[in-house]
């Protein structure tokens, strides 16, 4: 199937309610169809069954370069196949994607490729570092997005949570709830690294990274962490 095919198949599907609703919800500037996400993966899926490799990735460029929200949103989906191994093409066409996001969704649709790529070849971790000082703030979320993994039980936490040290007083909203976001992750298995992040950065984060970060934890840990509420945070 070619791209012109594919998304005369998918706008068949568009709902115009749902699109002007998306397109408020995500504040974007691009046209959206209102398809809803099971259904794009639904589509990839089956498209999986159809196309090898090299025509997966190429196709999901095509449809990504449309720069119309829910062609992206599929292109993201068929990245993510399971039989789309990691692999430095996998790679740069991630790269190639982050230059147009301008939203969480079309970043965090990408998260689970990116994943498996950082997981399986983890010296990229020194070419995401370099986005920590990317002037797009949706470069510097994703280092942190891009490397939850690393969040969880048996992986080294310290690179990103140096990251997430430098964000500390970034005042841009999504950075602050991404800070939030990977220590929540992390204080599932690792209250106390938490509470220490906390316990530095406490007075530079923001109440959405504050809040998100002790979500989750158990209420022995939220009690030993209410003192920093107290004594003097704003």
């Amino acid at each position: 199937m070619d791209k012109n095919a594919f998304l005369q198949e998918l706008q068949q599907l568009s709902n115009p309610e749902r699109a002007i609703a998306d397109q408020r919800y995500h504040k974007s500037s691009r046209e959206h169809w209102g398809i809803p996400v099971p259904i794009c993966e639904k589509l990839t899926r089956n498209l999986s069954k159809e196309l090898e490799y090299a025509e997966l990735i190429q196709l999901a460029k095509d449809l990504w370069d449309t720069n119309l929200f829910d062609p992206m949103m599929c292109a993201a989906k068929m990245l993510s196949l399971p039989q789309l191994q990691p692999s430095e093409v996998l790679w740069e066409t991630i790269l190639h994607y982050l230059k147009s996001v301008d939203g969480w969704a079309l970043e965090d649709s990408l998260c689970y490729v990116a994943w498996k790529c950082v997981l399986a070849n983890q010296s990229l971790l020194d070419e995401i570092e370099e986005w920590t000082q990317d002037p797009n703030f949706w470069m510097r979320r994703a280092a942190l997005v891009y490397t939850l993994p690393f969040a969880k039980p048996g992986r080294d936490p310290e690179k990103s949570l140096t990251w997430a040290s430098g964000y500390a007083s970034d005042s841009e909203w999504f950075i602050q709830k991404a800070i939030g976001w990977w220590l929540r992750v992390l204080g599932k298995h690792n209250p106390e690294r938490v509470s220490l992040f906390l316990d530095v950065h406490w007075q530079q984060l923001k109440g959405v990274a504050r809040k998100e970060a002790t979500r989750n934890m158990s209420p022995e840990w939220q009690q030993r962490i209410l003192h920093l509420s107290k004594s003097g945070a704003k």
